[in-house]
């Protein structure tokens, strides 16, 4: 474990959550099970809604849908090395949330070190979406929040990280701050972001040394 707190629920209530650093067998397994979540989603969706041709087009405007085939068993087979930190917030119902990172990792604004982020996922039922109720809020922006603060207690690295959004994902990392630099896009069509150092500090809350 590496820090806690508390997220909120839809109840507005804060309820206890830890994160813990480092890949585990059951953590993967549990991570996997998301597909049928969005599995039994999906079809919920399809029998009430018979007469769309479109489906992925149509659920696209209700819930992120393009990491959905993601399998983290198969992630955590070619991301196991040292340069690679696997992060989980979990709360009494099992985990929230996960973040992969690769470090060091350059600035491509700063003359620092920094990480990166590899992947960054929400359990499905925390996204926001108008066909369910959310059942933890801002668990995405809790766990940037605490591996930035990971990789400068432990690791020394300046403020900030980068990564490679998902289309649907721009407007949140945008949101939190983020700035897109179209030169380092991939060729997969994923965009470059990186918070910058001033970015951050106000991101973590301001009047950071």
């Amino acid at each position: 474990m590496i820090n806690k707190g508390t997220i909120g629920n839809e109840s507005g209530e804060n309820i206890p959550y830890i994160i813990e650093l480092g890949l585990s067998k059951p953590s993967i397994l549990e991570c996997n099970q998301w597909k049928e979540f969005i599995h039994k989603f999906i079809m919920d969706f399809v029998d009430k809604n018979p007469n769309i041709m479109d489906y992925r087009k149509e659920l696209q405007n209700y819930i992120m849908l393009e990491d959905h085939n993601w399998n983290w068993s198969k992630k955590a087979f070619y991301y196991n090395t040292s340069e690679y930190n696997w992060f989980f917030l979990k709360t009494s119902d099992g985990i929230q949330g996960v973040c992969l990172t690769y470090h060091p990792k350059r600035s491509v604004v700063q003359s620092i070190n920094i990480f990166y982020i590899h992947y960054l996922a929400s359990a499905p039922w925390n996204r926001k979406s108008s066909l369910h109720e959310r059942k933890y809020k801002g668990v995405g922006i809790e766990m940037l929040k605490q591996v930035q603060s990971y990789f400068q207690k432990v690791h020394k690295y300046g403020y900030g990280f980068s990564l490679h959004s998902l289309p649907q994902a721009q407007n949140f990392y945008e949101q939190i701050g983020m700035i897109n630099y179209p030169e380092y896009n991939d060729e997969q069509g994923l965009f470059f972001y990186e918070m910058s150092n001033e970015n951050t500090i106000v991101f973590l809350g301001g009047n950071h040394v």
